[in-house]
């Protein structure tokens, strides 16, 4: 299930503001006890599927905020809904939006795609994408859940990947954008990215993820990254608990702070990851104890990734 809140809806007039730069934080593969071993979902084709192409993905276009940019003028300059806007860049938060940070430009509703000499040439984004894994569960649903990488030597941002689930005859059944829980990615650092099908397509031999938004961050965000440290991890059957203390190291009193546990089996496959906030954020050098829990949906956990972001 998701644990955080995409922005849609209504635009906010507020400037862009000048914040904090983003630190580095502390992300951490960690090996877990091992678990009685649960079955894993079988993905039904054992061979492999050549998924069609029904319509070719437009060339993602990012925008650099200036210095008086609001949403509003960013959304009215290129022919955009404010909604639209914000759904493109689910990380970005209008109250905080900051010279520098990079948007990615959604193509206006019913138009085709923007020609790459209308608006300006993207930054290409290094980003490595693994193979989706995929759950079913008991609601008529399915849980898709893929693992992005950043193998660049800066940090990236408005990470987003397009899941595709296609039948034994390479033709989509359905097709749904994957966002991850974490704002920032460092270099070489990981994060999982997941999406929901509801209700849960059927015959699904093949699936396949495809990059549809990635941007260099900016130097003035204003995530900060958390230091995790002693933590250690345990589990009762598939549910595994991490423990630890999260620590602030920035001047900058944040105002929301959240954690984020992925679970990973042998083969490096996600079978879970959690959203989770620490209650009253974080003041500047403080320190806070927390425990993070996810259940396992499809096998024994063999490590995890712990990291931890906060905002003033």
């Amino acid at each position: 299930m998701k644990d955080w809140i995409l922005i849609t809806g209504v635009g906010v007039l507020l400037s862009a503001c000048s914040a904090q730069p983003a630190q580095t934080p502390t992300a951490v593969l960690w090996p877990l006890p091992s678990a009685t071993p649960r079955p894993l979902f079988t993905a039904p084709a054992p061979t492999p599927v050549v998924i069609a192409s029904l319509t070719p993905a437009p060339t993602p276009v990012t925008y650099v905020v200036q210095k008086g940019d609001t949403l509003v003028g960013i959304a009215v300059k290129y022919g955009v809904s404010i909604a639209d806007l914000q759904a493109a860049n689910p990380n970005v938060q209008p109250e905080f939006l900051s010279i520098g940070a990079v948007l990615v430009i959604p193509n206006p509703a019913g138009a085709p795609a923007v020609g790459q000499f209308d608006l300006p040439t993207p930054t290409p984004v290094p980003v490595t994408l693994g193979a989706p894994a995929c759950y079913p569960l008991l609601m008529d649903a399915m849980y898709c859940l893929a693992e992005a990488s950043n193998p660049g030597g800066i940090a990236i941002s408005n990470v987003a990947a397009r899941i595709t689930l296609a039948g034994a005859d390479g033709l989509p059944v359905a097709s749904e954008v994957a966002y991850s829980p974490l704002e920032l990615i460092l270099p070489g650092g990981r994060a999982p990215l997941a999406v929901l099908f509801s209700p849960a397509p059927r015959g699904v031999a093949a699936t396949e993820i495809s990059l549809v938004s990635a941007s260099l961050a900016s130097a003035q965000s204003p995530v900060v990254a958390l230091e995790v440290s002693r933590h250690s991890g345990s589990n009762v059957g598939p549910r595994w608990t991490v423990s630890g203390q999260a620590l602030n190291p920035s001047a900058a009193s944040l105002a929301s702070a959240w954690l984020v546990l992925t679970l990973y089996d042998r083969e490096g496959r996600i079978v879970a990851y959690r959203q989770q906030a620490l209650a009253g954020g974080l003041s500047a050098g403080a320190a806070q104890d927390f425990s993070i829990s996810a259940d396992s949906l499809g096998g024994e956990a063999d490590h995890y990734l712990i990291a931890a972001e906060g905002r003033p």
